[in-house]
């Protein structure tokens, strides 16, 4: 292995442009980039998929971001202000915002954007319930008055992750949130060519007219400097066809290179093979809560003593120094990783809890992202341990992009629905209560798998309104307990991600 990068997604872009510019000049220079699927939603704050989370940071900006320490940083804010009793933030955008439609960025751009973004995220929800109003002044200062403190609104702000906070002109922002947007205008560093795409190809341009941060980059925050004039995304669904075309010079990167196919390529001295998220991906359990069986608490907890992380690691990585065993719902090597309240791995009480809850051996709908190189290797473990703990299962396989479609689907298997299904967050996602969007008990407000509990919502509110760490650790142990009592969300195990 090569030396490996700190960075995350964002960082591995730049610095694949970094050395696409240091090629030869030519009248255009352009990077082309395999993706084991190309967003189709396009709405990066309608859908929790990565794909579209990537396609919004190379068009959209953030009011605030993190470094690689997870400190929040200014982006779009040029600066901001809390009051003494810390109930009203003041914020002043910077100079020299402006849309890729000419227009400038106003504070009136901000609201419409946190606004439509907080009725989806599970963190923004938080940020909402504390939230009195939003109050536009000046085109370019705002405030947000809250109705009690909460100690994560810059967090909030700048979320990374799934769903982020991105900010949209304000006619295209107050599109309602239950329906995806059709009109593709950001601030950012690239400008989305909406006519140069196909079916397996989307094309971003170089914003010439987007003035960066002074500050250097530095993971979501600082100076975003496009050195290519053109991105290419294009779609590679086998890992295989796509090493090849690396391997040829038909592309210059693969963003997601399968673990298995990484001897074949780190022996070739043009190409180098690095590790791009040193803080970790992991896979996770999701049920769906509002169709038998998972809707009784018997089943998932079934689910929950079978999920045995070494067979996931092992099929899905193989090399033991890219994995670790990890059974904490918070990222590992975080302040708030903990093993508080973890399940035993038991299969005899996996099948002692089937019986209890009187299980006739009804298959349970498994859905399956079979062209993604991290949830299919899982689902195709995750079947098989289902079936030793002693449920039936039906897989329905399927490409990623109508993974993301069809799990939004709340009816039962009969009608296009599912049971259960496996996903994966990468550690930015997950690092606490408020962030891991999988903890939200908020039922039909929390993301697809619709989970209810009053109690998580209860611990998750005093987490936010908690400023000391030691006791947000506390809470954030205890909320674990919680979750694994009720089997809520369950991970699989973590492990760093490789691109080419």
């Amino acid at each position: 292995m090569k030396k490996r990068s700190r960075l995350g997604t964002i960082a591995l872009f730049a610095a694949a442009i970094m050395s696409a510019a240091m090629q030869p000049a030519r009248a255009e220079s352009v990077l082309r980039v395999a993706k084991t699927s190309i967003p189709r939603i396009l709405d990066p704050i309608f859908t929790t998929s990565f794909t579209e989370r990537d396609f919004g940071y190379l068009i959209y900006e953030t009011l605030f971001a993190v470094d690689k320490s997870f400190q929040v940083r200014p982006q779009m804010v040029e600066s901001w202000s809390m009051s003494p009793d810390r109930l009203t933030y003041t914020f002043r955008l910077r100079d020299g915002l402006a849309f890729h439609d000419g227009a400038p960025v106003t504070a009136a751009d901000c609201i419409a954007s946190i606004k439509r973004w907080a009725e989806r995220d599970v963190m923004g929800q938080t940020l909402a319930s504390f939230t009195k109003e939003w109050i536009a002044g000046d085109a370019k200062t705002f405030r947000l008055i809250l109705q009690q403190p909460y100690e994560l609104v810059l967090s909030s702000l700048g979320k990374v992750g799934s769903s982020v906070p991105f900010i949209m002109p304000e006619r295209i922002a107050r599109t309602p949130s239950s329906e995806p947007i059709k009109e593709f205008v950001g601030s950012g560093p690239f400008i989305f060519d909406q006519e140069a795409g196909t079916g397996v190809k989307l094309v971003f341009r170089k914003n010439t007219n987007y003035v960066p941060r002074s500050e250097p980059s530095e993971w979501a925050t600082g100076a975003k400097v496009p050195k290519v004039d053109v991105l290419e995304w294009i779609e590679f669904r086998d890992g295989m066809t796509a090493v090849n075309a690396l391997t040829n010079g038909e592309i210059d990167l693969i963003q997601e290179l399968p673990h298995d196919l990484a001897p074949l390529l780190e022996s070739d001295p043009k190409i180098k093979v690095m590790v791009y998220n040193e803080i970790g991906q992991l896979g996770f359990v999701r049920f769906n809560f509002l169709q038998p069986p998972f809707n009784d608490v018997r089943y998932r907890r079934a689910v929950a003593h079978a999920m045995r992380q070494e067979d996931f690691l092992r099929a899905l990585v193989g090399d033991a120094k890219y994995y670790k065993v990890c059974r904490s719902i918070y990222s590992c090597g975080s302040p708030y990783e903990t093993d508080a309240g973890v399940p035993k791995i038991d299969f005899a009480i996996a099948r002692d809890l089937l019986k209890d809850a009187g299980y006739d051996g009804k298959s349970i709908v498994q859905f399956m992202a079979t062209n993604s190189a991290t949830i299919g290797p899982i689902s195709e473990v995750a079947t098989r341990l289902l079936r030793e703990a002693g449920f039936k299962v039906e897989a329905q396989a399927m490409d990623f992009q109508t993974f993301t479609r069809r799990r939004l689907n709340q009816g039962p298997p009969e009608q296009g629905g599912w049971n259960i299904a496996f996903s994966t967050w990468t550690g930015s996602d997950v690092v606490d209560p408020i962030v891991n969007a999988t903890l939200s008990g908020a039922g039909q407000k929390a993301p697809w798998g619709w989970p209810t509990s009053p109690e998580i919502e209860a611990l998750r509110s005093k987490f936010a309104r908690e400023p000391d760490m030691e006791k947000r650790k506390e809470i954030a142990a205890e909320i674990q307990r919680v979750n694994y009592d009720q089997a809520i969300y369950i991970p699989t195990g973590t492990f760093v991600s490789l691109a080419a």
